[in-house]
């Protein structure tokens, strides 16, 4: 009986560890492929039947700007390198978006997006904000991005510069904001 024991505790043993290692193994398989998995999934291109280039589709990051074959990455290139943000505003923005989150749904076809986006990016560079905070979601001309949360957006015009406090919204930039991009961002931040 004291055997039939013995063997029982080291077959439970045995089976307890296998599990074990397989579960190891799938996880390590998970966290090697899972990042693969959501980088497949970012910057997907679609044909702009109207212009018949490509056009970024679903969720995106910068790099996805040059990947495509259209003229948005020279265009965004050219805008931000030939904006210059407003210093006294820069300042005031110092340290304000340390607990914001921010969604932006754009298209790279739409000259509204050439010409903010750009503009967003520059002065988010220079107050040096955490991108891991940047939702970017390129939409087609119905401004639909199969796979994205978009329509619960309810986004009518783009680009839309969403921001956000412990998710709760603070505001919009709706297309073309009414003054500077950064005179905007600090009017929603201070809210």
């Amino acid at each position: 009986m004291k055997e039939c024991q013995m063997w029982n505790h080291n077959a439970l043993t045995l089976f307890a560890n296998l599990t074990s290692n397989k579960m190891k193994n799938l996880l390590f398989l998970a966290l090697i492929l899972l990042p693969a998995m959501t980088f497949a999934q970012m910057n997907q291109k679609a044909l702009d039947e109207k212009k018949g280039n490509e056009m970024l589709i679903g969720y995106c990051n910068r790099d996805g700007f040059a990947s495509v074959n259209s003229n948005f990455d020279s265009a965004f290139k050219a805008e931000y390198q030939i904006y210059k943000a407003d210093e006294v505003t820069m300042k005031q923005l110092t340290g304000k978006l340390n607990d914001i989150e921010v969604t932006l749904v754009m298209a790279s076809w739409c000259g509204d997006s050439k010409e903010w986006v750009p503009r967003f990016y520059k002065i988010m560079d220079n107050l040096d904000f955490p991108y891991k905070n940047l939702t970017l979601i390129c939409v087609d001309r119905s401004k639909k991005a199969p796979g994205t949360n978009v329509d619960a957006l309810k986004i009518e015009l783009v680009p839309t510069f969403i921001f956000y406090r412990n998710k709760t919204e603070l505001g919009r930039i709706v297309e073309v904001p009414a003054d500077l991009m950064e005179k905007e961002i600090l009017n929603v931040l201070s809210k």
